[in-house]
């Protein structure tokens, strides 16, 4: 285990209070947030061993914390990508029956579509499939947790 050398800070005091010159307090909840909302690899890179002063009982439930790895991400995507599929088809069939009861009957044209439409999704899927074994696959993981984001709230 690397041994590491002990973090000298300069402090500040006012009026009873000690300060860390230089250094912001903030909440842990916005911290995480700034974390999750922005690109942080760059910092990542550059900031990789500026000190970070945190509560020790912060950091040991932090560090005993399930992981969440992009693989795990990806899977719920995925999983929940085919319960939509699952439920549009649901929903689609119910509409189709709404239709044949109250409305004109399909004719040849109709269904052609509609089994294009499947065939497109069944594509799309696959693509989709493919992508998510690829590093390309993360942007698209970015896009669905964004738009997952939007529809809860």
């Amino acid at each position: 285990m690397p041994k590491h050398k002990d973090t000298e800070v300069d402090i500040v005091t006012d009026g009873g209070k000690a300060f860390v010159e230089g250094k912001t307090s903030v909440s842990f909840q916005t911290f995480v947030q700034l974390i999750l909302q922005k690109k942080v690899m760059k910092l990542l890179k550059d900031s990789a061993k500026e000190p970070v002063i945190v509560n020790t009982e912060l950091l040991s439930d932090l560090a005993s914390a399930p992981g969440d790895s992009q693989e795990n991400r990806t899977h719920l995507i995925m999983v929940t990508l085919g319960v939509g599929i699952l439920v549009g088809i649901f929903l689609f069939s119910l509409v189709q029956v709404v239709l044949l009861t109250f409305g004109p009957e399909f004719t040849r044209r109709e269904y052609l579509l509609i089994a294009g439409v499947l065939v497109g999704l069944t594509a799309l899927t696959a693509v989709m499939s493919k992508l998510r074994r690829r590093k390309k696959g993360q942007r698209l993981v970015e896009i669905m947790e964004s738009l997952a984001g939007l529809l809860s709230k």
